[in-house]
């Protein structure tokens, strides 16, 4: 694990200055304002939690492995993409998963995804940790200064494992395979190959005005680009996604990695 150690950062955005990305819409409104937070010192894991680990868990406790491992196929159809607020526009078409990918093969090395809320919250209690809070997730991956990524403001493709960086192969890779993907502190695939739970509600932040049927205690907040989103915006460190905490679907980009204090 990595020491983050005690004191502020920047969180959130200033808005995306007309970089709009493929979805052709302002998607850091809820990121907004950006603000200082104070954090006391806490550890976190290095790189996400991978399936070799999540193997042992599930063996030691007799937790079900995700669907992706057993080879079983999701009930219903994922949406590509998260669905647009009223009035905001997609710049590409809407797919869905059972019809647009194959699931992407999975080896021992590679973050472990398909996973729940409810399961990432119990490996990481099983391993002696927790899930990460959004705010301690956000300081471990851009550091104290506002950087855009981990590594700075450049947005160059490569960088990390997002959906752009090779046309020959879109799916997860084994973690810690981009070394550029790091962050200030050492932590590695914040900006790409999975999207990671937190145990924080998604919520308005401090002094916002904007209002949504998601904010409340129905959604977590999960953070990180993926390797099936592009690099604008998704991949920045104070993006924010809203997935659902008390539901268990299958979704191949969802996975996590724990923290302690």
């Amino acid at each position: 694990m990595v020491l983050i150690p005690e004191g502020p950062f920047i969180m959130g955005s200033r808005g995306n200055g007309g970089d709009e990305g493929i979805l052709g819409v302002d998607v850091g409104v809820d990121q907004l304002p950006q603000r200082e937070v104070f954090l006391k010192t806490f550890y976190i894991d290095k790189y996400e939690v991978t399936v070799r680990e999540y193997k042992e868990f599930a063996k030691a406790t007799g937790h079900p492995l995700p669907g992706l491992l057993t080879g079983e196929m999701p009930e219903k159809k994922i949406p590509l993409t998260p669905p647009l607020e009223k009035g905001e526009r997609g710049g590409f078409r809407q797919k869905e998963w059972a019809e647009a990918v194959k699931y992407p093969p999975i080896e021992d090395d590679f973050p472990i995804n398909d996973v729940p809320y409810m399961d990432a919250e119990s490996y990481c209690k099983w391993a002696g940790k927790r899930l990460p809070t959004e705010e301690e997730w956000e300081k471990a991956a851009r550091g104290t200064d506002g950087r855009l990524y981990p590594w700075g403001n450049d947005k160059k493709i490569g960088k990390a494992n997002t959906i752009e960086w090779s046309k020959e192969k879109v799916a997860a890779v084994a973690v810690g395979s981009f070394p550029t993907d790091v962050s200030p502190y050492g932590v590695y695939d914040m900006a790409g190959n999975i999207m990671e739970w937190t145990s924080s509600w998604y919520e308005a932040y401090p002094g916002s005005k904007l209002k949504r049927p998601q904010f409340g205690k129905k959604y977590k907040v999960m953070k990180g680009g993926a390797w099936m989103g592009p690099m604008t915006p998704f991949a920045r460190a104070s993006h924010r996604y809203a997935a659902g905490g008390t539901e268990r679907n299958h979704h191949p980009h969802f996975g996590m990695r724990c923290a302690k204090d």
